[in-house]
């Protein structure tokens, strides 16, 4: 799967311009201001991708002042709640959906149960506490189903029902969510995940724009999920939203 070239390179790069230009005098001052020329890639950081890695969605945003940011969700391995490295989710995900905090009572005996499958996705940003032009929907998982997300930025849409009210991003920066799926029986399922939907959105009305939209599926998520209908990447853009998954319903 290809990433994203690093913040790190293009700093280089500019340095090197920078430096290469001294004699010249004074470099002129640019200012970042929305337009309609064509966006540029995304600017997320690059980082070694995991093994445990199904898809990545990256895109272009601009912040309060139209400078472009880059944002990334990146999925992971769907794990079934026996599995020793989803304990942590677990953890995570009971303290945001578990009992008294709107919706059925959440527990790891629940979770066994109903036979869960719990997907680790994170969330980041190609620079720190930018307020966005207007929030982001976040799209985490399945509406049958509770997601948690916390992170820098992340608001739950409704306070009531945390667990199932979703999300919005509203300043950039590092988030991560934890999207639950159930067969509802002690069996996990681990291929429910493709039966959802994943990535970004602007508000109805918003003037914002999701630019420079990618989706990369990883060879064991095209497997599972590549003939269904919606996860077909080049269908991921559209200007206002950014995002792939199931839409057989």
């Amino acid at each position: 799967m290809r990433v994203a070239a690093s913040l790190a390179s293009i700093a280089a790069v500019g340095a090197v311009l920078l430096l290469a230009g001294c004699d010249a005098g004074p470099s002129p001052v640019v200012t970042s201001t929305a337009s309609a020329d064509p966006a540029p890639e995304p600017t997320t950081t690059a980082t070694n991708t995991p093994d445990d890695v199904l898809f990545t969605i990256t895109a272009n945003v601009r912040d309060s002042s139209g400078t472009t940011i880059g944002i990334q969700l990146t999925a992971h391995d769907a794990l079934a709640y026996s599995n020793a490295k989803a304990k942590p989710l677990i953890s995570d995900f009971v303290k945001v959906c578990g009992a008294g905090v709107g919706g059925a009572p959440v527990t790891p005996e629940t979770l066994a149960a109903n036979g869960s499958i719990l997907m680790r996705l994170d969330l980041s940003s190609s620079a720190a506490g930018k307020q966005f032009q207007a929030p982001l929907d976040l799209s985490l998982g399945s509406p049958y189903f509770g997601q948690s997300a916390t992170g820098s930025g992340v608001k739950v849409v409704d306070s009531t029902h945390p667990c199932y009210g979703g999300y919005s991003w509203t300043t950039s920066g590092s988030a991560s969510a934890v999207a639950d799926f159930e067969s509802g029986n002690p069996g996990p399922d681990l291929t429910l995940w493709r039966y959802a939907i994943y990535g970004f959105s602007v508000p109805f009305g918003s003037t914002a724009t999701i630019e420079a939209c990618k989706v990369e599926l990883s060879d064991k998520a095209a497997t599972v999920a590549g003939d269904l209908p919606g996860w077909d990447p080049a269908q991921a853009a559209n200007g206002v939203s950014c995002q792939i998954g199931y839409a057989g319903e």
